[in-house]
């Protein structure tokens, strides 16, 4: 059985792929998009990547307590 710190590592680990494949998809998107939307797709890009790295962090935070 998965303790409660396992599955907060596990959650915080999808959490991230998810933010990552977010970002993904806005970069595919801004491929296609107007100068003006490919920039405001770009930033938010960015922030998914932010989110991601932040839940990584979180993660490798609680496998070190």
């Amino acid at each position: 059985m998965e303790t409660e710190k396992e599955n907060v590592s596990r959650n915080a680990k999808e959490d991230a792929t998810r933010f990552r494949d977010y970002a993904a998809e806005c970069r595919r998107l801004a491929e296609r998009a107007s100068e003006k939307d490919r920039k405001v797709l770009m930033e938010i890009a960015d922030a998914w990547i932010a989110c991601a790295e932040e839940a990584e962090r979180k993660q490798n935070r609680r496998k070190d307590s």
